[in-house]
């Protein structure tokens, strides 16, 4: 039985009218007729298979808004149905037209005013939106250059940020060949047309095809990294975007098309699209922030042990994690109500970052000598990244504290079984309790509330170590 429709994602610029012509005249040799372009793929119905050329032809007022093609382009329509040329599609400015006579008369004869038509379309549509995407991909590398050298453990412990900071560095070099390899064309294109003469189009199809590859490949590494270094959230998350992406594209163009079919103006259906755009962004990512919160608080899919308490008119949630170190290996303590929390656990391929906490109730009797303690666990597993971790966390107090002086200080390793060890001091105070300890591909800062003892030391060292 042969299929209705077919369905293809096409790597080719709008403004490659010769290289969509040679393509669709090749899928009509192999039995498809262009039926549709949308913005989520070139529809194809069956035919039967032949020659047939085809023509691109470019009208700059129109819009992908509008209800139908307004009455110039109607008569223009009707003039190529005239000289054989048959209206297959249109998309926005692009209107494709197919013939099936052997030599037909092409449609655009005058090179200078095909140029300044394809020119007017690009900067109607195509010019803008690349111009927008690639500031909004700049300034997300520079966002993600920015944490990396604030907070490299952070960032790249995060499947989620490692992988958007890769689409769009890959997004970033596309709309930049594409916009260079456009003001190039046309520039030499402008010359050519003064000798009566049409520039080819060079066709970049083969590297949007490699790009995306490579796009697809690093879904498969994102997807593939939350699953197997992933926590639960991490998990949902990776859920919940697969879905929300399809769902707003769905959405907008849904809303975009039945305003079309309604015979709603342009102008009306720009301002509803959009409209339903914002409007379902923002619902989506208000119930994505509800679950994700849920789900990391442990009321929604998960087995965590979470209650609460009361205490100055607030609810305050009681953790019961699974710690590798906790106070009662390190000394003997007659309090029984601790939280023990695991605040944030994320994982990927290159390292992995855990920061952890024990600490009494807020309405414990003397909160403040009850012995507590915290720390984040850096699991580098791609070495090269080690030292670059490092010199972060001995700058880190300098950076959360830039006006008064706190700074690490070496201090001795061997009683944490430690290759280097150090020590924060404080110009007022002097030398605190807080820790930075390096071992073979653990980083670990550690807070105790009391000065610990070399036995004490040891026993951090053994029990990170294991865990």
């Amino acid at each position: 039985m042969m299929r209705k429709t077919k369905l293809r994602m096409e790597p080719y610029s709008f403004f490659d009218h010769t290289g969509i012509s040679a393509h669709l005249e090749r899928m009509a040799r192999k039995g498809w007729m262009i039926d549709k372009i949308a913005n989520y793929g070139w529809r194809y119905r069956p035919m039967e298979p032949k020659a047939v050329h085809f023509a691109v032809s470019y009208y700059p007022k129109a819009s992908e808004f509008d209800p139908e093609p307004s009455e110039d382009q109607k008569i223009f329509h009707d003039f190529c149905a005239h000289t054989g040329w048959k209206l297959a599609c249109t998309s926005a400015q692009m209107q494709i037209f197919y013939n099936e006579e052997e030599y037909p008369v092409p449609i655009e004869t005058d090179p200078v005013l095909e140029l300044e038509a394809i020119h007017a379309s690009v900067k109607k549509g195509f010019l803008p939106i690349y111009f927008l995407l690639l500031a909004v991909c700049i300034l997300q590398i520079f966002t993600f250059i920015s944490s990396l050298r604030s907070d490299p453990a952070a960032l790249l412990s995060n499947p989620a940020r490692i992988f958007s900071g890769f689409c769009f560095l890959l997004l970033a070099i596309s709309f930049v060949v594409e916009l260079v390899r456009y003001f190039v064309w046309h520039s030499k294109a402008k010359k050519a047309a003064e000798y009566g003469r049409f520039l080819k189009i060079p066709g970049t199809s083969g590297f949007q095809k490699t790009l995306f590859a490579v796009i697809l490949t690093g879904i498969a590494c994102w997807a593939a990294g939350s699953l197997l270094w992933g926590n639960s959230t991490q998990k949902w998350l990776g859920i919940l975007t697969f879905i929300y992406v399809p769902a707003l594209f769905l959405i907008v163009n849904g809303v975009k098309e039945f305003l079309k079919h309604r015979k709603a103006s342009r102008s009306v259906n720009l301002t509803l699209t959009m409209l339903a755009s914002f409007m379902s962004a923002f619902v989506m990512l208000e119930l994505i922030t509800f679950l994700i919160l849920r789900i990391s608080s442990g009321t929604l899919f998960s087995g965590r042990d979470r209650a609460t308490y009361e205490y100055n008119g607030r609810t305050w949630s009681i953790y019961q994690d699974e710690l590798p170190l906790v106070v009662e290996d390190l000394t003997d303590v007659d309090y029984r109500e601790y939280i023990k929390e695991n605040i944030r656990d994320e994982s990927t391929f290159l390292l992995r970052q855990s920061i952890m906490a024990q600490y009494p109730r807020f309405d414990a009797d003397n909160y403040d000598e009850i012995p507590r303690l915290s720390y984040t666990i850096v699991t580098v597993r791609a070495h090269v990244l080690y030292d670059m971790c490092k010199q972060n966390l001995l700058r880190s107090w300098e950076q959360l504290y830039p006006d008064s002086e706190r700074y690490y200080v070496p201090a001795d390793a061997a009683p944490w079984g430690a290759d280097e060890a150090y020590r924060l001091y404080e110009s007022l105070f002097g030398l605190q309790n807080d820790y930075l300890l390096c071992y073979d591909n653990l980083l670990v800062e550690i807070s105790f509330n009391w000065e610990p003892s070399a036995e004490q030391m040891r026993i951090v060292g053994e029990r990170l170590l294991a865990g």
